[in-house]
């Protein structure tokens, strides 16, 4: 998997009235894992974070990441969005600036540093997933950052990622199902992903 690596920094993308619970469409709110919950985030102030409210072990896939899917000359607010890399079309963002549009992974955070960090993105047939890095515990935000493969720990769980859809495509039950007519489809690639929102920075934190 090539993942891309833009360093994340400072926007002043998201200024303006700070979100409140009210903002958040029901959808969002009924799509919450039970281990999470909403509430202003420690690393924007402007914004609502995702918190854990029970322990959460490292290696959890939370996912999709929702969003329009557009090109980014149709982008009007680069923060709430990944860019994806889809072979006949190029790289098309998936555009969650809309929380109607979106779910709620659209409240997840960026850290202010890798080291802070406690998800990582991870793109999947051409969709986002965010997995674990490390155990959460209660109280703590849900906090992604985007460093790729240059990670040891990262590019552990990636391929972890990929021994696992291999483990499923040579199953007893995928073997079984090769004698139908309809054979299962193999496992989906893992394939490129970056931060759209990475491109117009200034500055050396990250803040979204």
């Amino acid at each position: 998997m090539a993942l891309l690596f833009f360093e994340l920094q400072n926007t002043t993308e998201s200024a303006g009235a700070a979100e409140t619970l009210a903002d958040v469409p029901e959808h969002v709110l009924k799509g919450l894992p039970e281990e999470v919950r909403l509430f202003p985030s420690a690393v924007d102030k402007t914004r609502l974070g995702v918190w854990a409210t029970k322990s959460i072990l490292k290696g959890k896939k939370f996912g999709p990441f929702v969003g329009d899917k557009k090109k980014r000359s149709q982008v009007k607010n680069n923060v709430f969005m990944w860019e994806v890399y889809y072979p006949n079309l190029g790289w098309m963002c998936v555009d969650a600036t809309d929380p109607r549009k979106g779910n709620w992974l659209r409240y997840v955070n960026w850290a202010l540093s890798g080291k802070e960090q406690n998800l990582f993105p991870l793109e999947i047939n051409r969709t986002i997933y965010y997995k674990t890095l490390k155990p959460i515990e209660p109280g703590e935000e849900l906090l992604v950052w985007y460093n790729g493969e240059d990670n040891p720990e990262i590019a552990a769980a990636i391929e972890e990622e990929r021994a696992a859809h291999r483990s499923k495509k040579h199953s007893p039950k995928a073997k079984k199902g090769k004698s139908c007519l309809s054979p299962p489809p193999p496992p989906p690639p893992i394939v490129s992903v970056r931060p759209q929102h990475a491109e117009k920075s200034s500055r050396k934190h990250i803040f979204s």
